[in-house]
């Protein structure tokens, strides 16, 4: 039988009010300030024996033009899944079907797998009509005959249109192998020129906490299906506040694709697009260099570190690579090769966010209106 739900005006006047009532403030606090949430649960569902989960439906009556809905959807450890169907109060299908991959490069909304948990930031005008279906984590292929049917948690956010400037808040997770390791002065540069790399997108970074953290591993192997790894780096961790960005510095970062390998190091990881939930929900930096484990923490150019640490933030307020290895482009009119996202960050020309990028990234729920 399948189930759909309706938010009602009620929780949408909650939600509202409660994002109405998150304005940044200069001073810094802790990251594991207590906050009201600004998520409103819709429902629960579940997937079906094929795969598929049961049809939701949002309901935003009082929505405003040229917003955004954003949604939080968890399932069961160790399951990974998809948006595979969207649907609009008119009928257009910006999503209509299963496809394989890390995320839907053929769907006019791109959005990437989540291994447990995952938000979507949908850029269409409720109502909406969708349902989400299950995906090997190993392959990130269509899972069709599943043994179980584990439950779905989705929560919603009505997002108003993007400001002009957004803060957000970042916790830095420094462990003993990044160059970062207590030195506060360097914290605060990288900071600055963070600032900096981010003000063509018109997002303002505040650094709200800087923590140490003892126990992160030499190396973190994982690939988009599985980002255990990665969380087992944050289990340790205090929690934060709902909308601060947790970014961790230190260790060897080597993306060990099952399927496609060989495994590489990278220079900065993003587990999901856009982050916001899951157990590795978090930027990750290295402070390492996997070829030269032993020889300590790497020597990083402030600036080169911001310059990618600002395509990781990219990556986590729901920005795609610009241009990929093989070619491939984003869904935004204005941005090409000599763009910070393009999937190669550190080309001499590859500089600044678009408009278009701007406001993708401030119209993700982290970013807290100025």
């Amino acid at each position: 039988m399948i189930r759909a739900t309706t938010i009602t005006r009620t929780a949408l006047a909650l939600a509202l009010a409660l994002v109405a009532g998150c304005d940044a403030s200069p001073e810094l606090k802790s990251a594991g300030e207590a906050s009201p949430s600004a998520w409103t649960l819709v429902d629960a569902a579940r997937f079906g024996d094929d795969g598929e989960s049961e049809s939701l439906t949002v309901t935003l009556p009082d929505h405003a033009p040229g917003g955004a809905v954003a949604l939080r959807v968890t399932t069961d450890p160790g399951v990974c899944f998809q948006l595979s169907s969207l649907i609009d109060g008119e009928g257009r299908a910006w999503i209509a079907g299963r496809s394989a991959g890390e995320y839907c490069r053929e769907c006019e909304v791109r959005t990437s797998i989540a291994a447990e948990a995952g938000v979507f930031v949908l850029p269409v005008e409720p109502d909406l009509s969708l349902r989400f279906a299950r995906v090997a984590c190993e392959t990130l292929t269509p899972l069709a005959a599943p043994d179980d049917r584990p439950p779905l948690r989705v929560e919603v956010q009505p997002i108003a249109a993007a400001p002009a400037e957004a803060a957000i808040e970042l916790r830095f997770l420094i462990a003993p192998t990044s160059i970062l390791d207590g030195d506060e002065a360097r914290q605060e540069a990288l900071v600055e020129a963070l600032q900096e790399e981010l003000a063509s997108a018109g997002i303002i970074p505040r650094l709200v906490e800087a923590r140490a953290l003892d126990d992160l591993p030499d190396e973190l192997a994982f690939h988009a299906g599985d980002p255990s790894a990665l969380a087992a780096a944050l289990a340790d961790a205090p929690p934060r506040a709902e909308t601060t960005v947790d970014v961790v510095f230190g260790g060897c970062l080597r993306y060990d694709d099952p399927i496609f390998g060989p495994p590489r190091a990278v220079d900065g990881f993003t587990p999901r697009i856009p982050g916001g939930a899951g157990p590795a929900d978090a930027v990750f930096m290295p402070g390492l260099d996997c070829f030269a484990p032993g020889a300590g923490p790497t020597d990083l150019a402030i600036d080169a570190q911001a310059h990618v640490l600002a395509h990781e933030l990219g990556h986590y307020l729901g920005l795609y690579h610009a241009v990929e290895a093989d070619g491939a482009t984003d869904q935004l009119a204005d941005t090409g090769p000599d763009n910070i996202m393009h999937h190669n960050p550190g080309r001499a020309a590859s500089i600044g966010f678009s408009p278009a990028q701007g406001r993708v990234m401030r119209a993700h729920p982290a970013a807290r209106p100025l």
